[in-house]
């Protein structure tokens, strides 16, 4: 750390492929009041990735400590865990390197960990935005202040990793994310500390969402698999306790039928393209995990075929 002060807040930036877009992340972290670390790792990044990071550090000698460590592509939940690893700060926050920051995000996040001392982790609010970086439309985002664990078995309002602010003690408590579910580790993650701590939403705008074709959210198949499995965990947690139970079982309708539409969705464009390998596999994952959907799809395919022949009759 030659040449920096002991940083209070790390910023823990995965990147897989995503080098065209770490420039504007990494200047997304400004200048905070707190003495800040940024670590890059390149999770086996076939872009330049690396490049762009050494050359974004050397020209903004002081701004903050960047690093870039390096891992053989072992997925998202690994690569935050080796930042973790890598980090010093007592505060850490997750960017991930498509994504960025909002103005002043940091103080915001650690004057908020700062006033609230018992707290684990504290949130706020994103935007969505564009693949070239304009901010769009977001949906409202209503404030949490109360019941965060019961609220987040009924969803993730937590959207992306850049909303929250960890204390780096309940997270090496927590043990972590978990490989396992690589896809909804951010969830798991959540989940196991809200269940045990207080958290704490100050709700103002930290970060930006970016959309585009290659976000892992879009892998229907994989979210719904592995976002069932990770509430599925919560169960031995909730037994006797009839209004987490609700809440458990309202969260898990409503993530069989937000991932459940957007798969329907991939097997009808997989069937029309003639994709028929794609589409059987994810009927079959669409069939296991969300049986009642695959019912009201195939009731609306009839609907749609007899709809189509009273329309067209033969002659």
């Amino acid at each position: 750390m030659s040449g920096h002060p002991t940083p209070v807040i790390s910023v823990v930036i995965p990147s897989y492929n995503h080098g065209r877009f770490l420039r504007e992340t990494l200047d997304s972290v400004g200048t905070p009041d707190r003495a800040t670390e940024i670590v890059v790792v390149d999770d086996g990044s076939q872009d330049d990735t690396s490049e762009v990071a050494t050359s974004w550090a050397e020209a903004h000698p002081g701004l903050a400590e960047v690093r870039v460590v390096h891992q053989p592509n072992s997925g998202l939940a690994a690569a935050r865990n080796l930042g973790l690893r890598t980090s010093l700060g007592r505060y850490v926050v997750f960017l991930d390197a498509d994504d960025r920051l909002a103005r002043g995000a940091l103080n915001i996040g650690a004057a908020a960990l700062d006033r609230h001392p018992d707290c684990a982790f504290v949130f706020g609010r994103c935007l969505m935005m564009a693949a070239g970086g304009s901010l769009l439309p977001t949906p409202s985002q209503p404030p949490i202040d109360r019941d965060h664990y019961r609220e987040l078995l009924r969803k993730n309002y937590i959207w992306m990793p850049a909303m929250a602010m960890f204390r780096r003690t309940a997270l090496e408590q927590a043990g972590g994310f978990d490989t396992r579910v690589n896809a909804s580790a951010d969830y798991d993650m959540y989940l196991r500390i809200a269940r045990v701590a207080p958290i704490h939403d100050h709700a103002e705008v930290v970060a930006h969402y970016r959309q585009h074709g290659e976000n892992m959210s879009r892998n229907a198949s994989r979210m719904l698999h592995e976002t069932l499995a990770v509430l599925r965990r919560q169960r031995t947690f909730i037994e006797g306790d009839a209004a987490s139970r609700a809440a458990y079982v309202e969260g898990w309708r409503a993530w069989q039928d937000f991932y459940g539409t957007h798969l329907v969705n991939e097997i009808r464009g997989h069937v029309a393209s003639g994709q028929w390998m794609a589409a059987g596999r994810k009927t079959l994952t669409l069939a296991r995990y969300h049986p009642r959907g695959l019912g009201q799809h195939a009731r609306r395919k009839m609907r749609v075929r007899l709809s189509g022949r009273s329309s067209h009759p033969r002659p």
